[in-house]
C-alpha cells in the first residue's frame, strides 16, 4: 500500500489536481528564485514595475494581490539591494512610488530566463499543443485572456 496515494475522491477532484499542480509549481519556483537571492514575490514586483512603469505600493499590491505589510517589506529588500527606487509620489507625497532600476531589470532578465526553464521541466509531459491547450484552459478558469 503506497501512503502518498491520495483517497479516490480527492484524485476525482479537478480543484485538488490544480492544487497538487500549483504547489509543485510553487515549490520548483521558489527553488529557482532562491538562486537569484530572490523571492516570488520579488519577480511580482519587478515584473509589474517594468510592464507597467512606477507604480505606487498600494496599485502594485492590487495588481498582485498582495497585502500593504508584504508589499512594504518586498519593496524595502529590493531597495536595500539597489533593484527599485522608492520615491514620494509626485502626486501625492503620503504615498511612494516604486521604480524598477538597471540592476532590477537585469536580475528580471536572470528570473525571466530562470522561471521559463523552471516551466519546461514543469510541463515536460505534456507536448507544445498540451501545453497551450493548459494555458487556455486555465485562463478560461482564472477570467483571463491568455497570452
Amino acid at each position: 500500500m503506497d501512503l502518498r496515494e491520495p483517497p479516490r475522491r480527492l484524485r476525482a477532484l479537478t480543484s485538488y489536481a490544480v492544487t497538487l499542480a500549483a504547489a509543485q509549481a510553487g515549490e520548483l519556483a521558489g527553488r529557482r528564485v532562491t538562486r537569484h537571492g530572490a523571492t516570488k514575490a520579488a519577480f511580482g514586483v519587478l515584473a509589474v514595475l517594468d510592464e507597467f512603469g512606477p507604480s505606487s505600493q498600494a496599485d502594485l499590491g492590487r495588481r498582485l494581490g498582495m497585502d500593504r505589510r508584504s508589499v512594504s517589506e518586498e519593496a524595502a529588500r529590493l531597495e536595500r539591494e539597489g533593484f527599485i527606487l522608492r520615491k514620494p509620489d509626485p502626486a501625492d507625497s503620503r504615498r511612494n512610488r516604486l521604480e524598477i532600476t538597471s540592476p532590477g531589470r537585469e536580475l528580471l532578465s536572470q528570473l525571466d530566463e530562470s522561471l521559463s526553464a523552471m516551466q519546461d521541466e514543469l510541463l515536460a509531459p505534456l507536448s507544445a499543443h498540451e501545453r497551450g491547450e493548459l494555458v487556455r484552459l486555465l485562463a478560461l478558469v482564472n477570467r483571463q485572456a491568455p497570452e
